[in-house]
């Protein structure tokens, strides 16, 4: 078989394997987004408890009351936590709905993103099956990157165990933007310390011990707001304040970093900083993480 044949099969393959994680992801927006446009009727649920409140009594688990929303005004059950009061379960549902309809403008850009990623690599993969030369292939491979696709360098094998932990985790930023992120105290001290630049980017969260991330920033260059919202709610998300739902995030440029004597690794003290505050988004992880696993050796060689 031809060279450039053995090179058409690798890249239909892992154009296959691309499309279908995209595809599995698109899926799992758009329940989410199902979820996220009933926001309504969470809002309904709370208004007809308000409605219905004299005739509710405390510690029921669930109500059916009549529901004048509805065209024919059929029946509607209602779930309630029987510890709290009518008014509280009504508030509870205003409360749902109002974070279900914040979220909603986000999970359809995750899904615009997502749909718009699988239209690239199915464009590609049509392109490559298409091609009937080396040349071709060669072409096809520059038009779409397609070099973005290769499995990263597997990393040294370290010679001890600590040198696992102080290896960071890397992700890779919807505008390809290389994300480092500390494993550990001693992970945190290297990373920041060893592996950083002075004009990269430094982001921690604001009264939480967690990790230090640190964003790829070539001199000269701003880090672009979808990268830094990026690189945030990884630092929110590895941080004990996964769970406290809006995180500030500090940010500023490696070089205002410095060590804190006399305290533990990976402590820091910080000027000219600033705060963003974000919501820890275990979707927006796992694609990072995806596209990370993917593209992040890639993504260092240009931040260089």
């Amino acid at each position: 078989m031809h060279e450039w044949k053995v090179t058409q099969e690798r890249y239909g393959r892992l154009l296959r394997q691309r499309i279908r994680r995209l595809t599995r992801r698109r899926e799992k927006i758009l329940a989410d987004l199902a979820k996220a446009r009933g926001w309504e009727e969470l809002r309904r649920r709370g208004e007809l408890l308000r409605v219905h409140r004299e005739r509710i009594g405390r510690g029921f688990a669930e109500v059916t009351v009549p529901d004048y929303y509805a065209e024919t005004g059929r029946p509607l059950t209602i779930a309630l936590d029987p510890a709290l009061s009518v008014d509280a379960n009504a508030e509870r549902y205003f409360k749902q709905a109002r974070k279900v309809k914040r979220g909603l403008p986000v999970i359809e850009r995750r899904l615009g993103e997502t749909e718009g990623e699988v239209k690239e690599w199915e464009s590609a993969l049509e392109r490559v099956i298409q091609a009937e030369t080396a040349e071709a292939v060669d072409r096809a491979k520059t038009a779409h990157r397609l070099e973005r696709l290769e499995p990263p360098p597997p990393l040294p094998r370290p010679h001890d165990k600590g040198a696992a932990q102080r290896e960071p985790r890397r992700y890779l930023s919807t505008d390809g933007r290389e994300i480092l992120v500390g494993r550990s105290s001693t992970g945190n001290e290297h990373l920041t310390f060893r592996l950083a630049r002075p004009h990269d980017l430094w982001l921690h969260v604001e009264g939480y011990g967690g990790s230090h991330v640190v964003v790829r920033n070539p001199k000269g260059q701003t880090v672009p707001p979808r990268t830094l919202r990026e690189a945030a709610l990884l630092a929110a998300f590895f941080s004990k304040a996964r769970n406290a739902g809006k995180v500030p995030v500090h940010y500023t440029a490696v070089r205002f970093v410095r060590r804190s004597k006399g305290s533990k690794a990976g402590t820091v003290l910080i000027t000219q900083e600033k705060t963003i505050v974000v919501r820890p988004d275990p979707a927006v992880v796992a694609g990072l993480a995806e596209r990370g696993a993917a593209g992040a050796g890639i993504a260092s060689r240009q931040n260089r």
